[in-house]
């Protein structure tokens, strides 16, 4: 069971993971091997749900591991290593610096003392036995052609939407939003796209979807209208420059 990706989306992950589900197998986050190079990383609660590609990472299998919140705390630590992953090895996790970990690694004590200290983190975890969630179908279904029709009104729990702050490359560099008639928000992020995010609508009935009150025209600070008389007096006017 071996197990590598850059540290930096565990926190991410951690934002959409469930937290104490019934449905145990949501308070972790789901790992498999991209079918050319690299791990897909996903997250979920049910509501909305994260999908990360590593194009770096590795893993030997397909796995759903529990989120600590001390490998959390460890992975948000400032001045970490420019290259840090996060490495598992048979319920053993580190937060390591070492390129080559998968080449070099055998056990934690077959470790030499400066590679030792090029590991910030280490602690006991194991795989929760479930079975998770198929997301590539859903997405498929939300980005089918019948389901991209441009939207005009969508329910949303702006508490979701929340989550997208913890998607720290989203903080500086933004994202693009794809938003469809009856359908999920998604989000995409990444130098190289390689952050999904997807936040579950609301159902909204016809008084929920009807445009804001008319209260809305009247906001802010806007010229006073005439009065009947001042309108009178300006009707008056116009027609004595006219008859001149």
């Amino acid at each position: 069971m071996k197990t590598k990706f850059n540290i930096e989306y565990l926190p991410m992950l951690a934002a959409f993971a469930a937290k104490n589900d019934v449905r145990y197998y949501l308070n972790g986050f789901h790992v498999k091997p991209h079918p050319e190079k690299g791990v897909i990383l996903t997250a979920t609660d049910g509501h909305c749900l994260v999908t990360i590609y590593d194009e770096d990472g590795f893993s030997d299998g397909e796995y759903i591991y529990p989120i600590s919140k001390d490998l959390v705390k460890a992975a948000n630590k400032k001045y970490l290593p420019s290259i840090q992953n996060i490495f598992i090895n048979d319920g053993v996790a580190m937060l390591t610096s070492i390129c080559d970990i998968l080449d070099t690694f055998t056990t934690f004590e077959a470790l030499g003392i400066e590679e030792r200290k090029l590991i910030t983190h280490i602690e006991f975890i194991n795989p929760i036995d479930g079975r998770y969630p198929n997301a590539g179908k859903l997405f498929k279904s939300r980005l089918s052609d019948e389901n991209l029709k441009p939207a005009s009104t969508i329910g949303m729990n702006v508490n979701l939407l929340s989550r997208l702050s913890k998607l720290n490359y989203c903080k500086i560099n933004g994202a693009v939003l794809h938003l469809a008639e009856k359908n999920s928000l998604i989000v995409v992020m990444g130098l190289k796209k390689e952050i999904v995010a997807m936040i579950m609508p609301m159902t909204l009935d016809k008084s929920e979807s009807a445009p804001p009150a008319d209260f809305v025209n009247h906001a802010g600070h806007q010229p006073a209208e005439p009065t009947a008389e001042a309108a009178t007096e300006s009707t008056s006017t116009q027609a004595q420059a006219s008859a001149a």
